[in-house]
């Protein structure tokens, strides 16, 4: 039994890498990696055993969890930046734009602003 995740740079690779494996264009388009990574939840949660509103919870923690982990990463990013500009190597960022709703709920397009 786990006890507790551990992220590592190695393990992030490969999964961004199995991503990019499936669909080439994830590999300039960082929100196209992140939507794979967001409807896999989506997908493994349709099979949690609970009730509906027990997923929607789920879903709500991950959600939240997610936005704490990115926050802290972010953070760590700026701060290691601030010591060593020149040794902290390039983040891709996720190009400006925002997510429309379709006829499928689970899709969303990406529209760039």
């Amino acid at each position: 039994m786990s006890d507790g995740i551990s992220l590592s740079d190695e393990f992030m690779n490969q999964l961004f890498e199995a991503v990019i494996a499936h669909d080439k264009a994830a590999e300039s388009d960082m929100t196209l990696g992140l939507q794979y990574l967001a409807a896999v939840i989506g997908y493994w949660s349709a099979s949690y055993p609970g009730s509906d509103n027990d997923r929607d919870e789920l879903l709500n923690h991950l959600s939240a969890f997610s936005k704490h982990v990115g926050d802290q990463q972010a953070a760590a990013i700026k701060q290691a930046e601030s010591q060593s500009p020149q040794a902290s190597a390039p983040q891709q960022s996720a190009p400006a734009g925002k997510s429309v709703a379709t006829d499928d709920p689970a899709m969303g397009v990406w529209k760039p602003e």
